[in-house]
């Protein structure tokens, strides 16, 4: 039985539109773990996060923090758990075993997710997200409100006792500086070296422990990116994506009361990892990091809640439908960020690891996605899906 794309007709182009969004802000928000060893640098948990001295880049750098990092990512969750309530619905609708086709598209992620870690980057989110939403199984059957119960909870929670644990460790690596910063110098300065100028199997090696160690990480991540899926399933539980006039008073009241409070959280969280409070900069950045997991899903609803609420006529989704095709082949664009941004900062490539301050990377972010809107509006004239939706796919209903 031969299994056909969404038709055109029967597309959420709203849904369609937030994803391409998603897809420049994770590019902007990764930038910064392409060009530089970001997060992986020890000395980060010592000395926090500080701002580069040129005006642009500490503007840059501003606006990534307070706008970009935590909220995108949760957005590109939030579209996964809507969309495995419309592909679990719809294939019901077929009378085809959803479990088991979920749990074989679920299959897929995950090896390209670790193709993904191990040959390229550290930072791939398809393995987690393959692994995670298997639990999603678990609350297909369940209320609205228990799902929302459940979202709130767990991101409560999940993100007090990362919070507590990172600004414990930023006090631990702050106690020994003196003992630690030599030797982590040493490691950073090698890192740094092997990246911007080996080629690709010394760096393939190098970044093999950390790939290893993200594997395992998995683990400790669920908790956080759950929840998010679940505001998805519940969103999609309740029609609010697929009736966006019958339910106008209520993201209207998502959009003011997420506005102000995720503004309001942005700002402290931003003031913490750039150590504008008076405490020491490990601990401030590791709580910053920390309540930032719960206060970057608040600012991304008011995105999402913005976005849905502006694009009721159609007259302002055909403007923005080049940004409708990158998230149409979100999948496909979100693998090509990785091989472009590679081949600028890697070794094996143009070697600029390093190199690059906050304003260029945030440059490079936003021209890579124009030329995915380009290359994506392209490619949909000709075919009905990117290649990696294809492939995807042809996998998840093999025999179905």
């Amino acid at each position: 039985m031969k299994h056909q794309s969404i038709a055109e007709q029967d597309r959420i182009h709203t849904l369609d539109i937030i994803r391409g969004i998603a897809i420049l802000g994770i590019a902007m928000a990764n930038m910064m773990h392409f060009k530089t060893l970001a997060d992986l640098d020890m000395m980060t948990m010592i000395e926090g996060r500080g701002l580069p001295e040129a005006t642009l880049d500490a503007l840059s750098s501003l606006f990534i923090t307070f706008f970009v990092e935590g909220k995108f990512y949760p957005m590109f969750s939030l579209l996964f758990g809507l969309g495995f309530y419309i592909f679990y619905s719809r294939t019901l609708e077929k009378d085809l075993n959803a479990n088991r086709l979920f749990s074989r598209r679920l299959t897929f992620l995950i090896i390209i997710g670790l193709l993904h870690q191990f040959l390229f980057w550290h930072g791939d989110i398809l393995f987690t997200y393959g692994v995670t939403g298997f639990l999603l199984l678990l609350f297909i059957s369940r209320q609205p409100k228990t799902i929302l119960l459940w979202a709130t909870f767990m991101l409560a929670i999940s993100s007090f006792f990362y919070a507590i644990l990172t600004a414990v460790m930023g006090l631990l690596f702050g106690l020994g500086k003196e003992a630690m910063s030599s030797k982590y110098q040493v490691v950073s300065e090698h890192a740094n070296e092997v990246m911007a100028n080996g080629n690709y199997f010394e760096i393939l090696l190098h970044r093999l422990p950390e790939s290893f160690l993200m594997i395992f990480n998995v683990f400790m991540v669920i908790p956080t990116i759950l929840p998010l899926f679940l505001l998805g399933l519940y969103f999609g539980k309740t029609g609010m994506f697929h009736n966006v006039e019958e339910h106008v008073g209520k993201w209207k009241k998502i959009c003011i009361h997420a506005g102000w409070s995720g503004i309001l959280l942005s700002v402290l969280t931003t003031a913490l990892i750039h150590d504008y409070l008076p405490i020491p900069p490990g601990v401030g950045y590791g709580l910053g990091t920390g309540i930032r997991m719960f206060t970057g899903p608040v600012l991304m609803l008011f995105f999402v809640s913005a976005f849905v609420l502006l694009l009721r006529k159609e007259s302002r989704q055909a403007m923005l439908k080049p940004i409708a095709a990158v998230g149409r082949m979100a999948l496909t664009n979100y693998l090509m960020q990785t091989l472009i941004f590679v081949f600028i900062f890697h070794g094996y490539g143009l070697g600029l690891f390093n190199q690059v301050g906050s304003f260029i990377g945030l440059v490079i972010s936003v021209s890579v996605f124009g030329l995915q809107i380009l290359f994506s509006t392209l490619y949909l004239k000709k075919f009905k899906q990117g290649p990696m939706e294809t492939l995807w796919r042809k996998w998840t209903y093999k025999n179905a």
